[in-house]
């Protein structure tokens, strides 16, 4: 599946970009960090295709200065709004996080690791899947820096890894170099990959268009 990133000052720019996106995505994600004011509902109800609703901190490479009970007061206002998916970082407070897991069901987590710095051995990698999947969470997202083309290996090697223990994954790679493994990770098993609206419009080093995404898989016959 291809999910776009919904990058918007506000709500009205929110729910133009959404009508826009509606057509060429599989899914949504509403990233709430880079936007100045929001209502949730009302670029939901514009969303014809199932919506991730996302506040990325500083932290793991997000815009986002809200502490932690804040950024949950938010997620558990999208779920109550309709939405089908959340995104809820690891490094969120246990009591905050525990919460959302506890209310999977009628809407899905996930728990996601951005790791900015590069990309750990494959050895510490699956270490750090193991720990997430634990959680029981609906989907495990671990993304990494790549500095080096075979990074996107040891990040690639963790979908056969989650297949094997029947959790869905998200294993991507951020930056230049990161690019082959959006393109691969959805044609290996990977849950999603992300492409932009446009160019200029990435919520991550490394993603490109979703018109030149689709152009790709396409000859690629996914």
């Amino acid at each position: 599946m291809i999910c776009i990133p919904i990058i918007a000052k506000n709500t009205e720019e929110g729910r133009k970009k959404i009508a826009r996106a509606n057509p060429m995505a599989d899914m949504l994600e509403l990233r709430l960090d880079v936007m100045e004011s929001f209502c949730v509902e009302d670029m939901i109800r514009e969303a014809a295709k199932p919506v991730i609703v996302t506040y990325r901190s500083k932290k793991e490479g997000g815009s986002g200065s809200a502490d932690y009970e804040t950024i949950a007061h938010y997620l558990w206002n999208a779920v109550e709004k309709g939405a089908d998916l959340v995104d809820v970082e690891y490094r969120m407070p246990l009591k905050l996080r525990r919460g959302f897991l506890e209310g999977q069901g009628s809407f899905g987590v996930i728990i996601s690791t951005h790791l900015l710095d590069g990309t750990p051995s494959r050895k510490k990698l699956e270490a750090i899947f193991r720990e997430r999947a634990a959680t029981g969470a609906d989907i495990v997202k671990i993304v990494t820096w790549a500095g080096a083309p075979e990074d996107n290996l040891r990040v690639l090697g963790l979908i056969p890894m989650a297949q094997k223990v029947g959790v869905k994954i998200i294993a991507l790679c951020m930056g230049p170099m990161g690019r082959i493994c959006r393109i691969a990770s959805p044609l290996l098993g990977g849950y999603l990959t992300f492409a932009s609206l446009e160019e200029g419009q990435e919520s991550a080093d490394g993603q490109m268009p979703v018109i030149q995404m689709n152009r790709i898989l396409k000859v690629l016959k996914w």
